[in-house]
């Protein structure tokens, strides 16, 4: 199987080469019959891929050619599939097929269809080529060709100005975290002397046993943290978040494939698969957790007073990805995993709903235009309630036993902020259930605030009905490969990645040298009865959470019913009361007010002073100065040629008398 890990990615490349070169002249509108087929034989391959995986357990390796021979640093193109990879191979491929099949309905009549079926395929090639890369400089460049298809795909209306801002918002934004990533690499190369991540002097082994291989813990910190400032803004994690919601420009089923599969999903990726350098910094797992846990409360408040259909559940994503990041910063690698990987169908799910809504209504964005829409639109009112349920974390769908996880994982771990994060875990499911049902109840309740003369719901066509069928069963069932808690199947598939790295022979002799005497059987039984135990602790620990995290998402829901249902609560009422909290929400805690006084208008006036002052003042002006007096020159010089032969013939009778007085001056021996 290891021989055909290369047709994964090449699948959909030939997908885009296909429709770039040939879309507009021979395909038009039937440029899907390349994408769609190649994507699924892509998805084959990787059920495949999983499978052989699954049972056999050795990780999948394919040497294609070296990329860069340089003396002693070698680059080559490898890929690498171990059981994270086979996931997120699934993830992006399954996700990725449905938004092709969607977008199918979905961009039905656009001008520029050719070149959408182009750019789809190359942004599921960019993704499983990143899960793929054997190593940090190939990881690199395809988490660059990531963010190139996302500018692509969110301007990919560019005629508007604000699909052409936001593609350049979040392309510079990503800059940025691009910056702090290839920081890293550098450092890590610099450290380990290679950029491979696997091997026994691959960069995690070394990483592992750090101590031998004479490796600082805190440049391990250093090069932790400057792969999460990649990270943080690929996942959009705060400070770097405030691309994400303007991603919403772009159509909606490319809205799906960034926040579900691909690119906010590649920053928890990396971390996930950095682990090995990431755990031997106790700050670095801090700052993690930290982030991660603040971005999952701050997007979960913002999304309270949106009323863009799409841009609430972009910060939904936002405060999920959170939920992920913390679970990583506390060591609950598998269900951060588990997390990411519920969390791409029921995200997904909701935003190829949200575009049926949206087709439905010709184009209406605003939840204050809609209501009543669950008696027109059936498939995608049924189909949106599941993945709002499942995003609440409602048990038994997805969201309930991933989110849990993340939860009991923080709070049962060994970080110092474990406890605090898990408790921020608990108030962003009480906001996420009264959000997410403030949409849905706002949607799909009620009665009909569009203007029902002109406008007229209809249910979406079989192209856009079916990926939302078919989405909406592993965002009832997925969850449960994670079930029992912390001992699921899922856990057991990942337990080679995560697991522990077995000490080294200098820390065992050490170990063995403190164990002052063998133990006894009595001693034995003692650590089996303290073991179940513990498990016991454990088990009850997870329950009480699962309790309490359902609790507070169906308090949220009940607040969202009791406001939006019932009126109960006037939630105009509480607008105009806590105008202020209502205003700092309503505007995303002013991040892009901040964000522009501290930065873009310093720039702008930078570039200006740049522009009018050295460019145009100095360069230019001198520049032009220099033309302008040559012409200057040559301008009196013209009058010189008259095109007379006469003032030709006294013009060197003129010379020759000029140089003959020379001659005659005493300078004739500058002529012999």
């Amino acid at each position: 199987m290891a021989d055909l890990l290369f047709l994964i990615p090449l699948l959909p490349l030939a997908a885009f080469a296909v429709n770039i070169l040939f879309g507009r002249a021979f395909l038009g509108d039937k440029a899907h019959w390349v994408a769609v087929p190649a994507v699924f034989l892509s998805w084959l391959l990787s059920v495949l891929v999983f499978l052989d995986i699954r049972g056999g357990d050795e990780p999948l390796h394919q040497r294609l050619f070296t990329w860069i021979p340089s003396g002693t640093f070698n680059v080559d193109v490898s890929l690498y599939a171990d059981q994270l990879t086979a996931v997120m191979l699934l993830v992006v491929t399954t996700v990725g097929l449905l938004v092709h099949v969607y977008s199918v309905g979905y961009m039905h009549g656009d001008g520029g269809y050719y070149r959408f079926f182009a750019y789809l395929p190359l942004f599921v090639f960019s993704m499983l080529m990143l899960v793929l890369a054997d190593n940090l400089l190939l990881l690199f460049v395809f988490w660059e060709a990531v963010g190139l298809c996302s500018y692509f795909l969110i301007g990919f209306w560019f005629r508007r100005r604000s699909a052409s801002n936001a593609a350049k918002k979040a392309f510079i934004v990503n800059r940025v975290g691009d910056l702090g990533f290839g920081l890293g690499i550098m450092l890590a190369f610099w450290t380990f002397g290679t950029i491979n991540f696997h091997g026994e002097e691959g960069i995690f082994a070394q990483a592992a046993d750090h101590a031998a291989h004479g490796i600082s813990s805190g440049t391990l910190t250093a090069i932790a943290l400057l792969l999460f400032i990649g990270a943080c803004g690929k996942s959009a994690q705060f400070p770097l978040h405030v691309w994400l919601p303007d991603a919403m420009e772009g159509p909606t089923p490319v809205s799906a494939l960034i926040h579900a599969a691909t690119m906010v999903t590649a920053g928890i990726y990396l971390v996930a698969r950095a682990h090995r350098i990431f755990e031997q910094s106790e700050t670095a797992m801090v700052v993690v957790a930290l982030i991660g846990a603040f971005t999952a409360l701050m997007a979960a408040t913002i999304a309270l007073t949106q009323y863009d259909i799409k841009r609430v559940i972009a910060y939904s994503t936002l405060s999920q990805l959170g939920y992920m990041c913390f679970a990583l910063g506390t060591g609950a690698w598998v269900a951060a995993i588990f997390h990411l990987m519920t969390h791409a169908f029921f995200k997904g799910l909701l935003f190829l709903g949200s575009g049926s809504v949206i087709h439905g209504l010709h184009d209406e964005q605003d939840m204050r235009r809609m209501g009543g829409l669950r008696h027109h639109m059936p498939i995608t009112f049924w189909t949106f309630l599941i993945a709002a349920t499942a995003n609440a974390g409602v048990i038994p769908l997805a969201g309930f036993w991933s989110k849990d996880e993340t939860i009991v994982g923080s709070w049962i771990s060994d970080s110092p902020v474990g406890k605090l994060v898990a408790i921020v875990g608990l108030a962003a499911a009480f906001l996420t259930g009264l959000y997410m049902f403030r949409l849905v109840f706002m949607t799909f309740f009620g009665q009909p605030r569009y203007d029902t003369a002109h406008v007229h719901p209809h249910e979406s066509g079989p192209w856009m009905a079916w990926p939302l069928i078919v989405l909406a069963v592993p965002s009832v069932v997925i969850g449960f490969v994670g079930f029992p808690p912390e001992d699921g199947p899922l856990h057991h598939f990942l337990e080679p990645v995560f697991a522990e790295e077995e000490a080294a022979p200098e820390t065992q002799a050490s170990l063995a040298f403190l164990q002052e005497e063998p133990a006894t059987e009595e001693e034995h039984a003692e650590e089996a009865v303290h073991a179940i135990e513990e498990h016991h602790v454990s088990t009850a620990t997870t329950v009480t959470f699962g309790a309490i995290s359902t609790g507070v998402a169906v308090a949220g829901i009940l607040v969202a019913y009791l406001t939006y249902i019932t009126g109960t609560i006037s939630a105009t009422a509480m607008a105009r009361r806590f105008h202020g909290l209502y205003d700092f929400l309503y505007h995303k805690w002013y991040f892009d007010e901040l964000y522009d006084r501290l930065f873009v208008q310093p720039l702008r006036t930078l570039s200006l002073f740049f522009w009018r002052v050295v460019d145009e003042g100095i360069i230019d002006a001198t520049v032009n100065g220099v033309a302008t007096g040559i012409g200057a020159v040559s301008q009196r010089l013209r009058h010189v040629q008259t095109g007379l032969v006469a003032n030709y013939a006294l013009a060197i009778a003129l010379g020759m008398v000029v140089l003959v007085g020379i001659y005659l001056a005493g300078f004739s021996n500058l002529f012999r």
